[in-house]
C-alpha cells in the first residue's frame, strides 16, 4: 500500500463540510432547487405567502426547514415564538 494514504486519508463526500452547513451570508441567495419533504422551496414559499406569512416569517420558517423540521411544526414554532400568526393561518390541504 502507498504510505501517503495512511497520512492523508481520502475525504468522504458522504457528509457536508461545516462551511456547507453554515447559514448564508448577507446577499448570498440559497439555491432555487432546495427540496424539502413538502416540496421544492419556491413552491413552499408561495404556499406560505398565500397563507399570509410575511417575508421575515417565511425566512424563519425556511431556516427551520433547513434544520429538518416538518413544515407544520416550523409554522407552529414560529407562531409560538413570535406570539402571532398570519391572518389566513388555516392549513391548506
Amino acid at each position: 500500500m502507498d504510505s501517503t494514504s495512511h497520512r492523508h486519508p481520502q475525504v468522504s463526500n458522504r457528509f457536508l463540510q461545516p462551511e456547507q452547513l453554515a447559514a448564508p451570508q448577507a446577499g448570498r441567495a440559497w439555491s432555487l432547487t432546495e427540496v424539502f419533504a413538502e416540496g421544492q422551496w419556491q413552491s413552499v414559499r408561495v404556499q406560505l405567502e398565500a397563507r399570509g406569512w410575511n417575508a421575515l416569517q417565511i425566512e424563519q420558517i425556511h431556516d427551520q426547514l433547513r434544520q429538518g423540521w416538518p413544515l407544520a411544526l416550523a409554522e407552529n414554532n414560529l407562531a409560538v415564538l413570535s406570539g402571532h400568526c398570519p391572518i389566513k393561518a388555516r392549513r391548506l390541504h
